[in-house]
């Protein structure tokens, strides 16, 4: 019985210590991070957690701003009164990992200050596994009874009348379109891409609920600009091997455009009608930045710099 209380008495010693820890180190302003696992598979998602305690009287301007990201792609975000809770996708191989992490709030007397902490990382797993070298794939099909000789031919036949039918088509759209992309060619690349940008707000498929439609066409036109301005073939690049070719600083702002292009086409993200014309201005700003000092001051249709 006597041991009994000694070890009550260790564990209530030993858990006063521990909360005095906690109450230390939250006694004044401070800031950590936290994941919701030590490691995921390609394509998951994760939840970083920040808590953050402010000075007396201190605040946030409008939505926290967060530094130490920016390599990330973050899906959705709730803010509480003592943490924020990030939705964040794994969209790489190896180690995934944050950059320091800050938080910027203002202080009681509305100058800018900034909570920081050390950088979070988890282990990106293969889908094949913890040894995706010796995997091996394996038929998903059991033995089909056999049948007839002539039956084979018939899948052949099909798809050859399909072909017939879309090279038809392509034959018959080209020809109807080549007069209009003869003229289109014509234009230098930034014209280009800012009126393709604008049929395609024209086309309204964003406000028909064709979301996806609507973004592969967007970034399809950001990817090919980029690659008529830089000369790499971003147009086949992944928005990572992008990433890694981009020299130019100013080349960046895309990189964001065209995460959230994936999202929705890839992780079916909605977003608002906002943020949609969010990126539309953002888009319009690039090639305005990046085109000839000549026609920076025109839009195609005689504006002048206005953004939509």
């Amino acid at each position: 019985m006597r041991k009994l209380y000694l070890l009550i008495i260790v564990v209530l010693i030993y858990t006063g210590i521990s909360w005095a820890k906690e109450d230390v180190r939250f006694s004044g302003p401070g800031l950590t991070a936290s994941l919701d696992r030590d490691s995921a598979v390609v394509g998951s998602m994760v939840v970083l957690t920040l808590k953050y305690r402010l000075p007396h009287g201190a605040g946030f301007a409008s939505e926290p701003e967060i530094k130490g990201l920016d390599e990330l792609t973050e899906v959705d975000r709730e803010i509480g009164p003592d943490k924020i809770t990030m939705t964040l996708l794994v969209d790489r191989l190896g180690l995934w990992k944050t950059g320091p992490i800050s938080l910027a709030y203002l202080d009681k007397d509305e100058i800018p200050r900034t909570l920081n902490t050390e950088p979070v990382s988890l282990t990106v797993l293969s889908n094949l596994g913890e040894k995706p070298e010796e995997a091996r794939l394996r038929a998903i099909q059991g033995i089909f009874a056999t049948r007839p000789l002539w039956l084979k031919y018939i899948p052949w036949a099909a798809g050859l009348l399909v072909l017939l039918l879309v090279v038809s088509t392509l034959v018959w759209w080209h020809r109807r379109r080549r007069g209009k992309n003869s003229i289109k060619a014509m234009d230098p690349p930034h014209i280009r891409a800012e009126k393709e940008i604008e049929e395609l707000e024209g086309a309204g498929l964003f406000e028909k609920g064709h979301v996806k439609a609507y973004y592969f066409r967007f970034s399809e036109i950001l990817r090919q600009y980029l690659e008529s301005l830089r000369g790499f073939p971003a147009a086949e690049f992944t928005t990572e091997e992008i990433a890694t070719y981009i020299v130019k600083e100013q080349d960046r702002s895309l990189i964001p455009l065209l995460r959230q292009a994936d999202l929705v086409k890839f992780a079916d993200t909605v977003p608002t009608a906002a943020r949609k014309e969010e990126a539309v201005n953002a888009a319009f700003s690039f090639i305005r930045e990046t085109s000839p000092a000549t026609d920076k001051d025109h839009m195609p249709d005689g504006s002048k710099g206005v953004l939509r």
